[in-house]
């Protein structure tokens, strides 16, 4: 059976998840070989596919659910969740 990891982040960046917010998240869980799950508000999208990130149309303050499933998926969701805490690097 494999593990499931689950995480709540507040999106702080000014602009929220855009073309290169949601690449650098996609590009980040391309590291790992856990799947990995992002949702807001009912709506879910595969974290490794910046498109379908761009789809949940998340902005400054949303809080997203990211789920990893694998081996991996605890080490996933650290490096993932200190991406969207540093901002995706933006002011």
């Amino acid at each position: 059976m494999r593990k499931e990891y689950k995480k709540r982040v507040t999106l702080i960046n000014k602009w929220g998840l855009h073309a290169k917010t949601a690449f650098a998240f996609a590009k980040e869980a391309m590291k790992y070989e856990s799947v990995i799950t992002v949702e807001k508000d009912g709506k879910s999208a595969d974290g490794k596919r910046m498109d379908d990130l761009l789809m949940l149309c998340a902005e400054y303050s949303d809080t997203l659910v990211i789920t990893a499933t694998g081996e991996d998926g605890e080490k996933a969701l650290s490096g993932l969740a200190m991406v969207v805490s540093s901002g995706f690097g933006e002011e």
